[in-house]
């Protein structure tokens, strides 16, 4: 029998080396990106951003004129296509604003410095607002520059001029914090229901809606799923693959789940199956998938969420359960659904199979790996004494 040269032999054994340690590397690697991708998923909103507030004699000097003749109702402006606006503002609705003795009026209407007013240059109401949109960068630039990258930017950019900017969502005079105790959650959701009205009327009805008209600080609202400034488009990009991890933020918090007797193991049974693994594979940038994956919203919803109906057979639960399986599978038995585990980590007393066969794998795969390990390096050591 020839024995292998010591130059052949180490470089065998540096190929082995790499065989065993690149696989490792790999598993590792995607484990914290995987790791990282969840974290992110619940990472906490950003605070909201506090202006400056002016100084109190240059607030008093920049307003009182102006309220002059702006706390006067009856006055209006007249635009190049006849359209008339009122230019009442309320010195009482003004003052219990987020900027009321904080900031003038001539803060924002930096145009305006003398009466009569100099001309606009808008030729209608719309423009003019359009026009007044970039005044709030001034103070809220960081938010301003998130606008520039969202759907609703998009759509001015294409010309709709109907596309909200900060007055439409915020208002002008009567701006309140979305951080203020006294501001219903709901509140915001009336600003997107200005334009998304059927949409809003389907979410009204929802279990969210419903429980939200009731101002409970625990289900979302608009804002909470879509983002408030920089709102993407769920039609384009990554938003179907990652929009389980905007559902896991509330779902996968056990101290909000228990409220309502509800599994907060959502998240990871989701994850463990082929529908999760999948999407966590294409939202981590493996591509884009071929036809669409089924996520948390395919199965229960988007903004028509419904409760569970309470007493039903396990019969028709089935049946509805085996119905949307057939929105993709189509054709499937009823007994199709019966592979569902609702949600709920298989344990010895409800699934006692799927049970044995995931603790069978646990404890089988680290033996084969640590057995091809050993056997591996039985072999570097039988290269090296016998060379």
């Amino acid at each position: 029998m020839t024995l292998e040269s010591p130059r052949n032999a180490q470089t065998w054994a540096a190929r082995s080396l790499l065989l065993v340690g690149l696989p490792a590397v790999a598993v590792l690697l995607l484990a914290s990106t995987a790791f990282a991708a969840d974290e992110a998923a619940g990472a906490p909103v950003a605070a909201v951003e506090k202006a400056k507030p002016s100084d109190p004699a240059a607030v008093k000097a920049g307003t009182e004129p102006c309220m002059e003749c702006h706390s006067s109702d009856g006055d209006t402006i007249t635009f190049a296509d006849g359209t008339e606006r009122s230019v009442y503002v309320d010195e009482k609705v003004w003052g219990g604003s987020v900027h009321g003795g904080r900031i003038a009026c001539t803060d924002c209407h930096r145009e305006i410095t003398d009466h009569p007013h100099p001309e606009l240059k808008a030729k209608t109401a719309r423009d003019y607002t359009l026009e007044r949109a970039v005044t709030c960068q001034r103070c809220h630039y960081a938010y301003y520059t998130r606008v520039l990258d969202s759907s609703h930017y998009d759509l001015l950019k294409k010309g709709n001029k109907d596309a909200p900017t900060c007055v439409d969502c915020h208002g002008s005079h009567a701006t309140k914090s979305p951080s203020d105790p006294k501001t219903p959650r709901s509140a915001m959701n009336a600003s997107c229901a200005k334009c998304h009205t059927k949409l809003y009327e389907k979410y009204k009805n929802s279990v969210h809606g419903k429980a939200l008209a009731e101002n409970n600080p625990d289900v979302p609202g608009c804002i909470d799923c879509h983002g408030a400034h920089s709102i993407v488009n769920p039609k384009q990009g990554d938003f179907h693959v990652r929009s389980y991890q905007v559902c896991a933020r509330c779902h996968g918090d056990e101290k909000i789940m228990s409220k309502y007797g509800l599994s907060s193991d959502v998240l990871t049974t989701y994850l463990d199956d082929f529908h999760g693994a999948s999407n966590r594979l294409y939202a981590q940038g493996a591509g884009i998938p071929g036809k669409p994956i089924a996520t948390c919203t395919d199965c229960h919803g988007i903004h028509d969420i419904a409760k569970g109906v309470e007493g039903s057979s396990p019969e028709v639960t089935r049946k509805r359960v085996a119905d949307t399986c057939r929105k993709c599978h189509k054709k499937v038995p009823d007994a199709f659904a019966d592979a569902w585990m609702s949600h709920y980590p298989p344990t010895l007393e409800a699934a006692p199979l799927v049970w044995g066969i995931k603790w069978a794998y646990r404890l089988l795969i680290p033996f084969i790996m640590l057995g091809l390990v050993i056997h591996i390096l039985l072999h570097l050591w039988r290269i090296r004494t016998h060379r």
